[in-house]
């Protein structure tokens, strides 16, 4: 059975929804908890409540659970950092980071303002990061640790009143891929998930008679397994959500490859564009060098074969 005896979690976002799951399920396999939620009034982000937070502690609590509360908004760095810096004092260690908090703002890309891309990149980007980089010197001093990032369907496909949210979960998704090689050389797991439930950011979008069906609990189930020890994953994407789990990857066309230097035309793109766009023939890469490496090594081929030539 996975469990987190002796460990101490952070949970953003936690006073409802998914993160209010996240944190119960991790507390009840052993883990001190810490809570964190400023208690927004709204899915946009407005008004602060450090009760939303407190609720869900007492709530742990009286389950038998430890847990600590925090209203700290996680798009400040300085704020972050503190909070961590109260953890490690009253805890010692941190094992585990859910970046959870996020808001929302259901707009088409013409409605969008400046104001709103920045309210949700600084909360979802920014918050994944600032929570991230205030955690990541103790996990590297301990040698160990688990990550775990939220990001989004709505980045990889779109959605069309999503615009700001889809372009700042694909930011998350940016991140966690940048840290997941340092992060395996330090002993530890970076990982995101991308979850459906039924809450209140998506109470007009889901079918109400779903609701049980996509409870946030079915994706916490995924979220405490990437945080366990037992999680072998590093730099994946977990899809999870009324019961289904599934891996989400970047792929590539194996595309076309033109020799001839003068042949490289946009007539040439034109020509082949069945070819380039043949998603029967894909290549997935370790990581954005390994992407592009094998045309590297076929430039080099064609290079000295020239030098041959002459």
């Amino acid at each position: 059975m996975i469990r987190f005896d002796g460990q101490v979690a952070i949970v953003t976002g936690a006073g409802r929804g998914l993160g209010r799951a996240h944190a119960l399920d991790l507390a009840r396999r052993g883990a001190l908890v810490v809570v964190n939620d400023v208690g927004t009034a709204t899915v946009s982000g407005l008004g602060q409540d450090a009760g939303v937070a407190q609720a869900v502690v007492d709530e742990i609590t009286a389950a038998g659970g430890q847990a600590m509360a925090d209203a700290t908004d996680v798009a400040d760095p300085d704020a972050t950092a503190a909070l961590v810096a109260r953890v490690i004092a009253a805890a010692g260690r941190i094992d585990v980071l859910v970046c959870n908090a996020g808001n929302q703002r259901f707009l088409h890309f013409a409605e969008t303002t400046r104001v709103d891309y920045d309210s949700l990149t600084a909360i979802h980007l920014g918050g994944s990061f600032n929570m991230a980089r205030a955690c990541w010197p103790h996990m590297v001093a301990a040698g160990y640790g688990r990550i775990i990032f939220t990001c989004s369907q709505v980045g990889f496909y779109g959605q069309v009143d999503a615009v700001a949210y889809g372009a700042a979960k694909n930011g998350v998704l940016g991140l966690m891929h940048g840290m997941k090689l340092d992060a395996l050389a330090a002993g530890i797991r970076v990982n995101c998930i991308s979850p459906f439930a039924y809450t209140r950011m998506v109470a007009d979008l889901f079918p109400r008679e779903l609701a049980e069906e996509l409870a946030p609990e079915r994706v916490s189930a995924g979220v405490s397994y990437l945080a366990s020890r037992d999680c072998t994953l590093n730099g994946e994407v977990l899809i999870a959500g009324g019961g289904h789990f599934a891996i989400a990857r970047t792929i590539e066309t194996l595309g076309i490859d033109i020799a001839d230097p003068d042949g490289i035309t946009a007539e040439a793109v034109q020509s082949a564009i069945g070819q380039i766009t043949d998603t029967t023939r894909v290549g997935m890469y370790p990581d954005a060098l390994g992407a592009v490496q094998v045309t590297f090594d076929r430039l080099v081929a064609q290079a000295r074969a020239r030098a041959g030539e002459s």
